[in-house]
């Protein structure tokens, strides 16, 4: 039996504006109509290497296509330009949850 691997994003950013909270809220019920849901949330994450934000969210899909395909969607890239304007240095990548080496 093959089983697909999930799929991640792993997102760190800074936010700006309290009006990111307005971005929290609609993320929240659109990350669950897509099949997703939150992994991990970490507000003081500790970045050891590199230009991390100050909020860091793992974000667990069933499969990295799905992963993508929430990305790409209209609704997302929508609903992104409320994370735009209230964030910065935002760094998204989406992964394969299985070890592929």
């Amino acid at each position: 039996m093959f089983l697909m691997s999930k799929g991640y994003w792993i997102v760190t950013t800074t936010v700006t504006n309290p009006a990111f909270v307005e971005y929290v809220k609609a993320f929240q019920a659109w990350i669950e109509s897509v099949g997703g849901s939150v992994f991990a949330k970490d507000m003081e994450p500790k970045n050891v290497e590199g230009k991390g934000g100050k909020l860091a969210v793992i974000i667990e899909f069933p499969s990295k296509q799905t992963a993508i395909a929430a990305y790409n969607s209209a609704e997302y890239q929508e609903l992104s330009k409320l994370r735009w304007a209230n964030s910065c240095d935002t760094n998204i990548t989406i992964i394969d949850g299985g070890v592929t080496h």
